[in-house]
């Protein structure tokens, strides 16, 4: 794609064309994959791909666009690196501190057999909902579309296919953003308070 066409899909991709902006986009994965590559290392390569930080990037820049108040591609691609660095970082650092997790605070898993056989006390009743109350909680913390993406497939019960249609997203992006997203429930459960 030569300099007048990256131009002129600028220009469309500032008034509100959505196909300009992912033709934009996609001119430039290669470059975005480049800088998530440089900045991922041997600690944390298994928990993150380079092409869902590109993916989270190019969804960040769809729902920020209006904020791009720059006049040429030079400046977009500046703006667009800056996004993508500070994606890049911040899930570099929800991995790492992901990582540090104590092991005791991790939950063994529950037999399906014996819980079954179990049968819920009244303490137990209030405790249950003590914490979906904290869940309640958590999940109002959430950005609207991380809520909204588990609102869908967890209560709802849709597939991840028919989320992402009505979301507007690609399936890797929706299911970095539901990964995000239970990271953050769980972030917000696990504080203090």
């Amino acid at each position: 794609m030569d300099d007048a066409e990256t131009a002129e899909l600028l220009r469309r991709a500032k008034l509100g064309d959505r196909t300009a902006l992912g033709e934009l986009l996609n001119a430039h994965r290669d470059y975005l994959r480049q800088l998530a590559d440089g900045q991922l290392d041997s600690r944390i390569n298994a928990r993150l791909d380079a092409s869902d930080l590109v993916q989270q990037t190019c969804l960040s820049i769809h729902k920020r666009i209006t904020e791009f108040d720059g006049e040429d591609v030079p400046q977009f691609v500046a703006w667009l690196r800056e996004v993508h660095v500070h994606n890049v970082r911040n899930a570099i650092r929800d991995q790492l501190h992901a990582g540090k997790r104590a092991a005791g605070r991790e939950r063994p898993e529950v037999d399906p057999a014996h819980q079954a056989e179990e049968r819920p006390s009244p303490s137990q009743h209030a405790i249950h909902g003590e914490e979906a109350q904290r869940l309640s909680r958590a999940l109002e913390q959430l950005p609207a579309d991380q809520r909204e993406a588990l609102r869908m497939r967890y209560l709802e019960g849709r597939t991840i296919a028919e989320i992402s249609r009505d979301m507007g997203v690609t399936r890797d992006a929706l299911v970095w953003l539901l990964r995000k997203a239970m990271q953050n429930v769980r972030k917000h459960l696990d504080s203090p308070g």
